[in-house]
């Protein structure tokens, strides 16, 4: 079984592979903490002043992301 670190490399490269080639990106689907959620996994350009700055908020920043742009969401 690979580890973290080996699979986001893989998938970084297969990324790559795909960009450079026109595809679309893959869309990986996973289960959230709780199960009861399903989450896609997606590529969002953000400036380094923002992803720093939530990343700050400490572990589960994504989840509070996600949050907040659910509630704001049109």
């Amino acid at each position: 079984m690979p580890s973290d670190k080996e699979e986001f490399q893989r998938d970084l490269l297969e990324s790559v592979k795909q960009m450079r080639s026109g595809q679309a990106a893959r869309l990986t689907q996973l289960k959230t903490q709780d199960a009861m959620e399903s989450a896609v996994d997606v590529s969002l350009r953000l400036t380094v002043e923002v992803l720093e700055r939530w990343k700050a908020t400490g572990p589960g920043w994504q989840q509070r992301m996600s949050d907040l742009l659910s509630k704001t969401a049109p």
